[in-house]
């Protein structure tokens, strides 16, 4: 069978979802479109920045999605079948993600776009509220640590493609993470010339957006070349290649990648901390727009690809990869809880509420935004992750998988060349998607994560917020230094407990609300019951896990991650604990109050 049944099926599904389900969420939730935004409200020109709808929703989509919907699915189908993977991306996506998203957009705009944390503050306890922050700003700097690493693989990485062109002749071409750099580069600078002229001309967004995506384009094409001639005139830190003489898979030259990756974590590092204090109309905004350009030309590759494919009779597009490989993954991992916390982005995120609550509410022009925005956004993410999902379900099922980078990369280069697009273009636009995707979260976490630490602190002003930045960065910067390079998979690990505890939390503090000013309520605690279940056992588990690795002589990370998983769930029982003293103290009102 080829991909284009599942996908088609998929994605209508998706819209029926949006249409009927999302219609109910905004209904239950109480929208009033009569009501003046914050954004509109306490515009400032720095952080409350009213904007059109798609303005919002490109910039909330790329912060949201970014790498998580690709990394997830794709550990996950490697690890026990694409098919309860598939299943839990759409039944979590439709009814416990889309209801996160916008419960919490929503609760935050009827606070003055306040965080979620401080939703917790005026309706729980000041007891719930300081232990809801210690943890989301624990969980922002897991996610900086996870995304980081991915994206320094990313530009460290040298590998030389193979695949069976058009006329099934063998193709091969080198993969060199000095262009996805040029590339990125690009990207990051077309993006802040964007803002300058929104900000200082009347140019439409619309045309800037062309122009930006033309030259970004040429770049991805013309970057294999631009990294030679840079190498050639002694910017040799862009060439990936191995030494003459050393091979690809030699010790000696992973040594090489590792110390490259970990230059690379703290260049990008860097950069997360001068893309959290500019204002959001210079890099935020724009940079938003033109990644979600990425992510509906994946999308739409994607579609274009299996309908060609279908068409044409590709065998390319047939599905190898088992669609269940059992209870247990190769790994020691069992699908329950494991499953849950790997595919993180696509079906439910606690992040998602950050981004939200912290940025996202500070821009919508009108409450009917929320549906689109809030909800509409997450099935989007669920569509970006099945077809991520594609690419593990295309592998040959004797594979050993790979990273996800270039498993990625190579599955929509795959869905591409169904198109008549070169492999080896396909393949660089794959891995400078993955890479920008990464950009949009470091980022806007990095800022979250100022934001969050400035309120737990009162740290105010420019040099509050540079100073609350800094604290925010050091500790990734410390652990990136001390782990493993390329670790990723350990980060993940820890990184997809915290963020489903956060969503699971995030659901408890919107269902306290919504009781407390006399709502329904059942279509949010259930989605954070079924939360709170899965990643309870999740931290558990993983604790177990840190502490079999923990080797006294190489103990740093292993310790910490094992800290960390204590002190979250430790965090986590306070927060529900709070939760059911004041439900049950409390007497539900007869009438809505906010």
């Amino acid at each position: 069978m080829t991909i284009l049944p599942i996908v088609a099926i998929c994605a209508i599904l998706l819209i029926v979802a949006y249409h009927v389900y999302g219609r109910l969420i905004v209904r239950w939730l109480g929208i009033d479109d009569s009501r003046t935004t914050p954004a509109i409200e306490l515009a400032d020109g720095n952080d409350f920045v009213p904007a059109p709808a798609p303005v919002v929703l490109g910039g909330h989509f790329t912060a949201i999605a970014a790498a998580g919907p690709v990394v997830g699915p794709i550990l996950a189908g490697l690890m026990f079948g694409w098919l309860p993977a598939l299943l839990w991306i759409m039944l979590g996506s439709i009814f416990i993600g889309g209801v996160h998203d916008a419960g919490a957009l929503f609760a935050s705009i009827r606070h003055r776009a306040a965080s979620i944390t401080q939703v917790v503050k005026q309706h729980m306890s000041p007891t719930a509220y300081l232990t809801f922050l210690i943890f989301v700003w624990i969980s922002l700097i897991y996610v900086v640590i996870a995304f980081a690493d991915v994206t320094a693989g990313t530009f460290s990485r040298y590998e030389v493609v193979k695949y069976a062109g058009n006329a099934n002749q063998t193709i091969t071409f080198p993969i060199n993470g000095g262009a996805v750099v040029i590339g990125a580069t690009a990207y990051l600078v077309l993006s802040v010339l964007m803002g300058l002229a929104l900000k200082f001309t009347r140019i439409p967004w619309t045309a800037l957006l062309a122009v930006c995506i033309s030259a970004l384009i040429l770049t991805i094409w013309k970057a294999p070349e631009m990294t030679w001639w840079l190498n050639s005139h002694g910017l040799t830190f862009l060439n990936t290649s191995p030494p003459a003489g050393m091979m690809i898979d030699s010790p000696e030259f992973a040594a090489i990648v590792a110390d490259r990756t970990r230059m690379w974590d703290q260049a990008l590092l860097a950069y997360c901390f001068i893309a959290s204090v500019v204002p959001m109309w210079l890099l935020l905004q724009p940079r938003g727009v033109i990644g979600a350009t990425f992510l509906y030309a994946a999308l739409l590759f994607g579609v274009a690809g299996s309908l060609a494919g279908a068409w044409n009779g590709a065998d390319a597009l047939r599905i190898q990869w088992p669609a269940y490989k059992g209870f247990w993954s190769s790994g020691g991992e069992l699908l329950f809880p494991f499953l849950f916390i790997t595919i993180a982005c696509g079906a439910c995120s606690g992040f998602h509420s950050i981004v939200a609550s912290g940025t996202t509410s500070k821009q919508i022009r009108a409450e009917r935004h929320i549906r689109p925005i809030g909800y509409g956004a997450m099935l989007l993410e669920a569509m970006v992750a099945i077809f991520a999902l594609a690419c593990v379900m295309l592998l040959p099922a004797s594979s050993k998988g790979g990273s996800p980078d270039l498993i990625y990369a190579n599955g929509l280069g795959t869905f591409m060349d169904q198109c008549g697009i070169s492999k080896g273009f396909a393949v660089s636009f794959g891995l400078l998607a993955f890479s920008s995707f990464v950009f949009d979260t470091m980022d806007v976490c990095t800022r979250l994560g100022r934001y969050v630490l400035q309120e737990l602190t009162g740290m105010r002003g420019m040099a509050g917020g540079a100073a609350a930045t800094l604290i925010t960065l050091a500790g990734p910067s410390i652990y990136l230094y001390l782990a493993p390079a390329g670790s990723f998979k350990t980060f993940w690990t820890i990184f997809g407990t915290s963020n489903q505890l956060l969503a699971a939390l995030t659901l408890v503090a919107v269902s306290v609300w919504l009781w407390r000013t006399g709502r329904p309520v059942w279509f949010a605690l259930l989605p954070a019951i079924f939360m709170i279940l899965t990643t309870g056992t999740a931290l558990v588990m993983n604790f177990q896990t840190f502490y079999r690795a923990y080797i006294p002589r190489h103990a740093t990370p292993a310790l910490i991650n094992m800290g960390i998983a204590a002190v979250l769930f430790l965090l986590g029982t306070l927060v529900v604990g709070e939760a059911l003293r004041v439900w049950w103290m409390s007497r539900r009102p007869a009438a809505v109050a906010a």
